[in-house]
């Protein structure tokens, strides 16, 4: 999908997101010379056969600046819990020097492969939705489904002078990527 396309439809779900984006600041959000996620790797060097970690570099993509806004959004409306997450492995190593550990204990850790491509777009903007209103926030009620639905859908990516689109998923390297990861996963381990 190229960019040329993207721009409208991102221009159209601003303008009918009149509740949780100013008029004076959709101007900021469009950018101005648009260009397609292009396609990095990285090497994961903890797994064995260090496959890679495909990211895209979506800092001039057309939803880049309204994925920003929609994760603060969504952060207010939505109260994820967070039992089963760290921040990041510093965070993790603090934590694990608080826990008695003793020689009959275990640790185990879990590794969802190809997490973000495999993420149902459609059900996990339901999850948001009917977290929203649970939490009967009223300025966050219209957290704008069309709109986080049009960002989400921008998942195309150039590479090779080609343009892909891949058919599910959301992909890495998106401002909004780890949230609607969260939201995801949080359900999926409240519900199973």
């Amino acid at each position: 999908m190229p960019c040329f396309i993207c721009v409208p439809k991102i221009t159209k779900a601003l303008q009918q997101s009149d509740t949780i984006i100013n008029k004076n600041q959709r101007k900021f959000l469009i950018q101005k010379k648009p260009q397609p996620p292009d396609l990095r790797a990285q090497i994961k060097l903890q797994k064995s056969g260090q496959p890679i970690r495909p990211i895209l570099n979506n800092r001039n993509a057309p939803g880049y600046k309204i994925s920003k806004v929609l994760v603060k959004k969504l952060n207010n409306a939505i109260n994820l819990k967070n039992h089963y997450t760290v921040k990041d492995s510093i965070t993790l190593a603090n934590e694990q020097i608080k826990i008695n550990i003793y020689e009959n204990h275990r640790m185990v850790t879990f590794d969802i492969k190809v997490l973000y491509v495999n993420i149902p777009i459609g059900q996990t903007l339901e999850i948001a939705n009917n977290l929203i209103m649970e939490n009967n926030i009223e300025q966050e009620k219209n957290t704008d489904k069309p709109t986080l639905d049009t960002i989400l859908k921008q998942n195309y990516f150039a590479f090779d002078d080609n343009i892909y689109q891949p058919e599910k998923g959301i992909s890495m390297g998106s401002p909004i990527t780890n949230i609607i990861a969260e939201i995801f996963l949080q359900d999926l381990e409240t519900n199973t």
